[in-house]
C-alpha cells in the first residue's frame, strides 16, 4: 500500500512539474518613445528619453505565433487617447478565431490593466495576419503617460477543425516573474470592453 501512495504522489508531482516546465519563447523589442503627440505641438511625457519595451511570449505548443507585437498609444482630437495593437501573427494551421492578450505595466513595474482582442475570421495557415485587425481600446492620459512595458501573448485559438487551444497561465506567470513584473491574482484575465 505504501508503494501505491508513493506512486500517486510521484505522478502528481511529475504532472504538476510538466505543466509549468513548458518553455515559453520570450522576445523583447523596442516599443518606441514614451512621448505621445497630441495636437498643436503638445506632447505627453515631453522631454522624456524613456523607451517602451514590448515583450512577446510565444508558447511553442500554440497553433499561432506572434511577431513584433506590441501596443502603440495615439491621440485623436475627436476621440481622445487609444491603445492600438501592432505587429503580426502566423498560424501553423487554418484558424477560425483568435484572442491576443496584452498586459500593460507602468514605469515602476506595476500592472496598469490587461487588454484582450478577439478576431473571429478565417486565417489561413502560414499567411501573416495584422494584429491591428483586432481593434483598439480607449485609454486615459494618466495610463498613457505611465505606460512603459507591454507584454503580449496568445490567449485562445479556435482552429478550423474546432479544436480550442488555451494559454498556460502558470508558464506565463513564471516568465513575468523572471522579468520582474509584478503579477497579482487576476492580472492575466482582462475585462472585456463592450
Amino acid at each position: 500500500m505504501k508503494r501505491f501512495y508513493i506512486l500517486i504522489v510521484s505522478l502528481l508531482i511529475a504532472s504538476e512539474t510538466n505543466v509549468f516546465a513548458q518553455t515559453i519563447k520570450v522576445t523583447t523589442l523596442d516599443g518606441g518613445s514614451v512621448v505621445t503627440e497630441l495636437t498643436y505641438g503638445i506632447k505627453v511625457n515631453r522631454g522624456s528619453s524613456l523607451r517602451r519595451t514590448w515583450v512577446v511570449l510565444n508558447d511553442p505548443r500554440s497553433p499561432v505565433q506572434l511577431k513584433g507585437v506590441g501596443v502603440l498609444t495615439r491621440y485623436k482630437s475627436n476621440g481622445g487617447y487609444s491603445y492600438i495593437p501592432t505587429g503580426s501573427l502566423s498560424a501553423r494551421e487554418a484558424i477560425s478565431a483568435i484572442e491576443v492578450r496584452f498586459l500593460l505595466f507602468d514605469v515602476f513595474g506595476e500592472h496598469i490593466k490587461p487588454l484582450s482582442g478577439d478576431e473571429v475570421t478565417e486565417i489561413l495557415a502560414n499567411k501573416p495576419f495584422k494584429v491591428e485587425e483586432i481593434g483598439s481600446w480607449r485609454a486615459w492620459e494618466s495610463d498613457v503617460s505611465a505606460l512603459l512595458t507591454v507584454v503580449a501573448f496568445v490567449g485562445h485559438v479556435r482552429t478550423k477543425t474546432g479544436t480550442i487551444w488555451r494559454y498556460n497561465s502558470g508558464a506565463i506567470e513564471k516568465e513575468l516573474n523572471k522579468i520582474r513584473l509584478k503579477v497579482t491574482s487576476g492580472v492575466l484575465e482582462p475585462t472585456k470592453e463592450k
